[in-house]
Protein backbone atom coordinates (compact mmCIF):
# COMPACT_ATOMS: atom_id res chain seq x y z
CA UNK A 1 0.00 0.00 0.00
CA UNK A 2 1.10 3.55 -0.81
CA UNK A 3 1.56 6.36 2.03
CA UNK A 4 1.53 9.87 1.28
CA UNK A 5 2.46 12.78 4.18
CA UNK A 6 0.08 15.69 3.53
CA UNK A 7 1.46 19.03 4.72
CA UNK A 8 -1.69 20.95 4.90
CA UNK A 9 -4.42 22.52 7.54
CA UNK A 10 -6.62 21.19 9.57
CA UNK A 11 -10.25 22.61 9.73
CA UNK A 12 -12.73 20.73 11.85
CA UNK A 13 -15.61 21.14 10.14
CA UNK A 14 -14.59 21.69 6.81
CA UNK A 15 -13.93 19.79 3.66
CA UNK A 16 -10.95 21.40 2.98
CA UNK A 17 -7.19 20.98 2.95
CA UNK A 18 -5.73 18.17 4.87
CA UNK A 19 -9.29 16.96 5.56
CA UNK A 20 -10.44 16.99 1.87
CA UNK A 21 -6.66 15.45 0.56
CA UNK A 22 -6.90 12.56 2.95
CA UNK A 23 -10.68 11.41 2.31
CA UNK A 24 -9.69 11.09 -1.47
CA UNK A 25 -6.57 9.66 -0.92
CA UNK A 26 -7.85 7.25 1.39
CA UNK A 27 -10.77 6.65 -0.74
CA UNK A 28 -8.48 5.50 -3.33
CA UNK A 29 -6.50 2.91 -1.52
CA UNK A 30 -3.80 4.79 -0.28
CA UNK A 31 -3.19 5.86 3.23
CA UNK A 32 -2.33 9.22 4.29
CA UNK A 33 -0.66 11.11 7.43
CA UNK A 34 -1.09 14.75 8.32
CA UNK A 35 0.92 17.22 9.79
CA UNK A 36 -1.60 19.68 10.10
CA UNK A 37 -0.38 23.35 9.39
CA UNK A 38 -3.16 24.46 11.28
CA UNK A 39 -5.65 23.63 13.87
CA UNK A 40 -9.50 25.56 12.72
CA UNK A 41 -12.79 24.78 13.81
CA UNK A 42 -14.13 25.88 10.42
CA UNK A 43 -13.14 27.87 6.82
CA UNK A 44 -12.43 31.15 7.42
CA UNK A 45 -15.02 31.94 4.67
CA UNK A 46 -17.64 31.06 7.29
CA UNK A 47 -16.67 33.86 9.69
CA UNK A 48 -14.36 33.43 12.43
CA UNK A 49 -12.59 29.86 11.68
CA UNK A 50 -11.44 29.39 15.74
CA UNK A 51 -7.92 28.24 16.48
CA UNK A 52 -5.06 28.93 14.11
CA UNK A 53 -1.64 27.77 12.62
CA UNK A 54 0.35 25.45 14.68
CA UNK A 55 4.06 26.52 15.59
CA UNK A 56 6.90 25.06 13.59
CA UNK A 57 8.56 23.46 17.09
CA UNK A 58 5.30 21.67 17.38
CA UNK A 59 5.33 20.37 14.09
CA UNK A 60 9.12 19.06 14.01
CA UNK A 61 8.08 17.42 17.16
CA UNK A 62 5.87 15.62 15.16
CA UNK A 63 7.65 14.80 12.65
CA UNK A 64 10.28 13.73 14.60
CA UNK A 65 7.70 11.18 16.51
CA UNK A 66 6.54 10.05 12.91
CA UNK A 67 9.72 9.09 11.32
CA UNK A 68 10.30 6.87 14.20
CA UNK A 69 7.57 4.54 13.12
CA UNK A 70 9.63 3.97 10.04
CA UNK A 71 6.86 4.49 7.70
CA UNK A 72 7.71 4.57 3.72
CA UNK A 73 6.55 7.44 2.27
CA UNK A 74 6.08 7.67 -1.76
CA UNK A 75 4.96 10.88 -1.77
CA UNK A 76 4.87 14.14 0.02
CA UNK A 77 1.47 16.38 -0.77
CA UNK A 78 1.90 19.84 0.07
CA UNK A 79 -0.76 22.74 0.92
CA UNK A 80 -1.97 25.36 2.84
CA UNK A 81 1.03 26.26 5.18
CA UNK A 82 -0.14 28.46 8.09
CA UNK A 83 3.04 30.50 8.94
CA UNK A 84 6.22 31.33 7.29
CA UNK A 85 8.60 28.97 8.98
CA UNK A 86 6.49 26.25 7.80
CA UNK A 87 7.92 26.85 4.52
CA UNK A 88 11.70 25.63 5.60
CA UNK A 89 10.32 23.01 7.25
CA UNK A 90 8.35 21.30 4.81
CA UNK A 91 11.27 21.56 2.66
CA UNK A 92 13.29 19.92 5.37
CA UNK A 93 10.52 17.39 5.69
CA UNK A 94 10.52 17.29 1.50
CA UNK A 95 14.28 16.29 1.59
CA UNK A 96 14.70 13.90 3.68
CA UNK A 97 11.97 11.85 2.59
CA UNK A 98 13.26 11.88 -0.84
CA UNK A 99 16.93 10.62 0.63
CA UNK A 100 15.17 7.58 2.00
CA UNK A 101 13.07 7.08 -0.17
CA UNK A 102 14.37 8.24 -3.91
CA UNK A 103 11.45 7.41 -6.13
CA UNK A 104 9.07 9.45 -3.69
CA UNK A 105 7.17 12.11 -5.84
CA UNK A 106 6.28 15.50 -4.41
CA UNK A 107 3.64 17.57 -5.66
CA UNK A 108 3.22 21.17 -4.07
CA UNK A 109 -0.12 23.22 -4.22
CA UNK A 110 1.05 26.74 -3.61
CA UNK A 111 -2.01 27.56 -1.98
CA UNK A 112 -1.62 31.55 -1.96
CA UNK A 113 -4.54 33.07 -3.35
CA UNK A 114 -7.15 33.76 -6.46
CA UNK A 115 -9.17 36.44 -8.10
CA UNK A 116 -6.13 38.87 -8.25
CA UNK A 117 -5.03 38.26 -4.66
CA UNK A 118 -3.17 36.67 -2.17
CA UNK A 119 -4.64 35.60 0.50
CA UNK A 120 -1.46 34.77 2.50
CA UNK A 121 1.35 37.68 3.57
CA UNK A 122 3.82 37.98 0.49
CA UNK A 123 6.77 37.11 2.01
CA UNK A 124 5.13 33.38 2.54
CA UNK A 125 4.27 33.60 -0.92
CA UNK A 126 7.82 34.29 -1.93
CA UNK A 127 9.42 31.31 0.21
CA UNK A 128 6.97 29.44 -1.09
CA UNK A 129 8.27 29.94 -4.83
CA UNK A 130 11.74 30.53 -3.93
CA UNK A 131 11.63 27.21 -1.99
CA UNK A 132 9.58 24.63 -2.54
CA UNK A 133 8.47 25.18 -5.87
CA UNK A 134 11.76 23.90 -6.98
CA UNK A 135 11.57 20.36 -4.87
CA UNK A 136 8.40 19.70 -6.67
CA UNK A 137 8.05 16.97 -9.12
CA UNK A 138 4.25 18.24 -9.89
CA UNK A 139 2.78 21.70 -9.05
CA UNK A 140 -0.93 22.05 -8.84
CA UNK A 141 -1.54 26.05 -9.14
CA UNK A 142 -4.96 28.10 -10.13
CA UNK A 143 -4.51 30.11 -12.92
CA UNK A 144 -3.87 33.17 -10.93
CA UNK A 145 -1.13 31.44 -8.69
CA UNK A 146 0.61 30.44 -11.44
CA UNK A 147 0.48 34.07 -12.80
CA UNK A 148 2.01 34.94 -9.10
CA UNK A 149 4.26 32.93 -9.69
CA UNK A 150 6.15 33.63 -13.08
CA UNK A 151 5.29 37.46 -12.22
CA UNK A 152 3.02 37.89 -15.74
CA UNK A 153 -0.43 38.14 -16.82
CA UNK A 154 -1.22 35.67 -19.57
CA UNK A 155 -3.09 36.26 -22.72
CA UNK A 156 -2.94 32.53 -24.05
CA UNK A 157 -2.97 29.19 -22.73
CA UNK A 158 0.60 28.95 -24.60
CA UNK A 159 1.63 32.04 -22.20
CA UNK A 160 0.25 29.78 -18.98
CA UNK A 161 2.40 26.99 -20.42
CA UNK A 162 5.37 28.74 -21.05
CA UNK A 163 5.01 29.34 -17.66
CA UNK A 164 4.21 26.26 -15.86
CA UNK A 165 6.79 24.60 -17.80
CA UNK A 166 9.74 26.82 -16.64
CA UNK A 167 8.39 25.71 -12.76
CA UNK A 168 8.10 22.42 -12.88
CA UNK A 169 8.36 18.97 -14.87
CA UNK A 170 4.83 18.27 -14.13
CA UNK A 171 1.81 21.05 -14.08
CA UNK A 172 -1.99 20.69 -13.16
CA UNK A 173 -3.18 24.44 -13.51
CA UNK A 174 -6.46 24.42 -11.81
CA UNK A 175 -9.32 26.59 -12.81
CA UNK A 176 -8.60 27.31 -16.37
CA UNK A 177 -11.02 28.14 -19.01
CA UNK A 178 -11.57 25.89 -21.83
CA UNK A 179 -10.19 28.72 -24.17
CA UNK A 180 -9.21 32.37 -23.16
CA UNK A 181 -12.12 34.35 -23.84
CA UNK A 182 -14.26 31.56 -22.05
CA UNK A 183 -16.82 31.94 -19.64
CA UNK A 184 -19.10 28.85 -19.73
CA UNK A 185 -16.70 26.16 -19.18
CA UNK A 186 -13.41 25.61 -16.90
CA UNK A 187 -11.14 22.54 -16.21
CA UNK A 188 -7.61 21.92 -16.03
CA UNK A 189 -4.57 21.77 -18.32
CA UNK A 190 -2.10 19.37 -17.54
CA UNK A 191 1.34 19.25 -19.08
CA UNK A 192 5.09 18.27 -19.16
CA UNK A 193 8.09 19.53 -21.11
CA UNK A 194 6.41 17.62 -24.14
CA UNK A 195 2.69 16.94 -23.76
CA UNK A 196 -0.34 18.88 -23.38
CA UNK A 197 -4.08 18.36 -22.34
CA UNK A 198 -6.91 19.95 -21.12
CA UNK A 199 -9.81 18.73 -19.68
CA UNK A 200 -12.92 21.12 -19.26
CA UNK A 201 -16.96 21.10 -17.87
CA UNK A 202 -19.43 23.06 -17.45
CA UNK A 203 -19.01 26.13 -14.94
CA UNK A 204 -20.94 26.64 -11.55
CA UNK A 205 -21.99 30.17 -10.27
CA UNK A 206 -21.13 28.84 -6.84
CA UNK A 207 -18.26 26.09 -5.97
CA UNK A 208 -17.65 24.93 -1.99
CA UNK A 209 -14.39 25.30 -1.37
CA UNK A 210 -11.72 22.64 -1.02
CA UNK A 211 -12.35 21.15 -4.50
CA UNK A 212 -8.61 22.14 -5.37
CA UNK A 213 -7.44 20.02 -2.50
CA UNK A 214 -9.43 17.66 -3.52
CA UNK A 215 -8.50 17.61 -6.88
CA UNK A 216 -4.93 17.68 -5.86
CA UNK A 217 -5.10 14.75 -3.88
CA UNK A 218 -7.17 12.65 -6.49
CA UNK A 219 -4.44 13.59 -9.30
CA UNK A 220 -1.94 12.20 -6.94
CA UNK A 221 -3.97 9.28 -5.86
CA UNK A 222 -4.09 8.38 -9.06
CA UNK A 223 -0.44 8.78 -9.71
CA UNK A 224 0.40 6.37 -7.11
CA UNK A 225 -2.02 4.20 -8.35
CA UNK A 226 -0.23 3.73 -11.95
CA UNK A 227 -2.24 5.52 -14.31
CA UNK A 228 -0.81 7.75 -16.41
CA UNK A 229 -0.72 11.78 -15.89
CA UNK A 230 -3.36 11.74 -18.25
CA UNK A 231 -5.58 9.72 -17.27
CA UNK A 232 -5.23 10.45 -14.02
CA UNK A 233 -6.11 14.02 -14.91
CA UNK A 234 -8.93 12.99 -17.05
CA UNK A 235 -10.34 10.66 -13.93
CA UNK A 236 -9.82 13.30 -11.41
CA UNK A 237 -11.19 15.78 -12.98
CA UNK A 238 -14.56 13.99 -13.65
CA UNK A 239 -14.48 13.22 -10.19
CA UNK A 240 -14.35 16.84 -8.87
CA UNK A 241 -16.68 17.73 -11.51
CA UNK A 242 -19.37 15.41 -10.52
CA UNK A 243 -18.76 16.33 -6.81
CA UNK A 244 -19.40 20.23 -7.86
CA UNK A 245 -22.62 19.06 -9.75
CA UNK A 246 -24.30 17.29 -6.41
CA UNK A 247 -22.63 20.42 -4.66
CA UNK A 248 -24.87 22.41 -7.02
CA UNK A 249 -27.85 21.05 -7.28
CA UNK A 250 -27.58 20.78 -3.04
CA UNK A 251 -26.96 24.24 -3.06
CA UNK A 252 -29.98 25.26 -5.53
CA UNK A 253 -32.03 23.66 -2.99
CA UNK A 254 -30.76 25.50 0.17
CA UNK A 255 -29.63 28.85 0.69
CA UNK A 256 -25.89 29.87 0.13
CA UNK A 257 -22.88 28.00 -0.17
CA UNK A 258 -22.46 24.65 1.30
CA UNK A 259 -19.55 22.46 2.41
CA UNK A 260 -17.72 20.21 -0.29
CA UNK A 261 -20.09 17.08 -0.36
CA UNK A 262 -17.04 14.42 -0.73
CA UNK A 263 -18.91 11.60 1.54
CA UNK A 264 -22.40 12.02 0.05
CA UNK A 265 -20.45 11.76 -3.32
CA UNK A 266 -17.72 9.47 -2.47
CA UNK A 267 -18.28 6.92 -4.87
CA UNK A 268 -17.04 9.74 -7.61
CA UNK A 269 -13.90 9.30 -7.07
CA UNK A 270 -13.60 5.70 -7.52
CA UNK A 271 -16.57 5.82 -10.75
CA UNK A 272 -15.85 8.92 -12.15
CA UNK A 273 -17.85 10.23 -14.98
CA UNK A 274 -15.91 10.40 -18.43
CA UNK A 275 -14.53 13.59 -19.96
CA UNK A 276 -12.31 12.89 -22.49
CA UNK A 277 -9.15 15.47 -22.11
CA UNK A 278 -8.29 17.67 -25.65
CA UNK A 279 -4.33 18.09 -26.69
CA UNK A 280 -3.59 21.25 -26.97
CA UNK A 281 -1.02 22.20 -29.43
CA UNK A 282 2.18 24.68 -28.52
Amino acid sequence: MKTVLIISSFVAASQVGANAAAFCLRRLGIEAIVLPTTLMGRHPGWGDPGGGSVEADVLRKMWSAIRQQDIKFDAVLSGYLGQDSHIDLCADIIQEIKRNNKSAFTLIDPVMGDNGALYIPATRAEAIAKTLIPLADMITPNVWELSYLVGQNFSSHKDMIEAARSLAPESLITSAPESHDSHDEIGAIWTNQDSVVQVSHKRFSTVPHGGGDALAATVLGHKLSGLSSITATERAVGSIFAIMKAANAMTSNQSGRRELPLIETQDALINAPHLSSRVINT
